[in-house]
């Protein structure tokens, strides 16, 4: 799609594209492309989710040099896409919706949380995985996150419980990461840069959303204190602490996940299952 600004975003779309809630799934660093942590849930639940390239990822055109590139001006090119999408559904006769529900993992919750704050209109739920505080860690420089990227850029180990418990979730990742790696390293590049400015977090108290604060005990990038640090500036949220799960915290508790951005959905009446 292109955007107002005239730059171009790459959108990728699962579950139902007729369902009246849409989820927008937030990728870590790296990820790109399109990313179910759990289609067979995703589908049960009547939501159509919908996952946007940074720029420098995927099939999104990197930023010239000149180009701002905050966590606020990348909310504000969602929140274009999302609007317009909204004209595009209801001149098309296509089906309506209004505000949306967000789900961030890792760097991918600063920007759910970013555009909960600056569009608060446009947002009414928000669960953020596994996400930093702006004082806590960022990104490692060093071969995690060099190309080519591997599960290991991510953090996540072999014997993460979601990857034995999930089908072909280590293949979905894999596909995550290889439309990451599209352009080389512009998209992690872009993402360091993005990240350098800790200013959007001026803005949280914005927030009129529902949030859930999400942290697996065995994540290595991020802990509970990093929830604590947002629940202190965000009126309407909640720390969610999931023992034994790590990188993978987003897709062992993806129904949970689904519970709260689309509480009225669930498909065959709710979810089937406690994860």
């Amino acid at each position: 799609m292109t955007l107002r600004s005239k730059r171009r975003i790459s959108i990728s779309a699962a579950g139902d594209p007729l369902a009246r809630r849409v989820i927008l799934l937030l990728h870590p660093t790296p990820g790109a492309g399109p990313f179910d942590p759990a289609p067979d849930i995703t589908s049960r639940w009547g939501v159509h989710l919908l996952t946007a390239d940074r720029p420098g990822y995927g099939a999104t055109p990197q930023l010239s040099d000149g180009e701002s590139h905050t966590v606020q001006h990348r909310a504000d090119d969602l929140a274009d896409f999302l609007r317009q999408s909204k004209e595009i559904a209801r001149t098309s006769g296509g089906m309506a919706f209004d505000s949306v529900g967000l789900v961030g993992w890792g760097t991918g919750g600063t920007l759910a949380l970013s555009l909960a704050a600056r569009h608060p209109q446009l947002v009414d739920r928000v669960a953020v995985v596994n996400t930093t505080s702006p004082t806590g860690f960022t990104l490692l420089p060093g071969p995690e996150v060099s190309v080519p990227y591997t599960r290991s850029s991510l953090f996540i180990d072999d014997n993460e419980p979601a990857l034995a418990a999930r089908a072909g979730l280590g293949h979905r990742i894999d596909r995550m990461l290889g439309e990451a790696s599209l352009q080389g390293s512009a998209g992690v590049d872009g993402d360091r840069r993005m990240l350098a400015d800790p200013s959007w977090a001026e803005q949280l108290d914005r927030i009129t959303a529902d949030v859930r604060l999400i942290y697996g005990d065995d994540d290595r990038t991020s802990s509970i204190a990093d929830g604590h640090w947002y629940r202190r500036r965000i009126r309407r949220s909640r720390t969610v602490r999931v023992p034994g799960e790590g990188a993978l915290t987003i897709a062992a508790r993806w129904a949970r996940i689904l519970g709260h951005v689309a509480p009225d959905h669930g498909g065959l009446g709710g979810p089937a299952s406690p994860g």
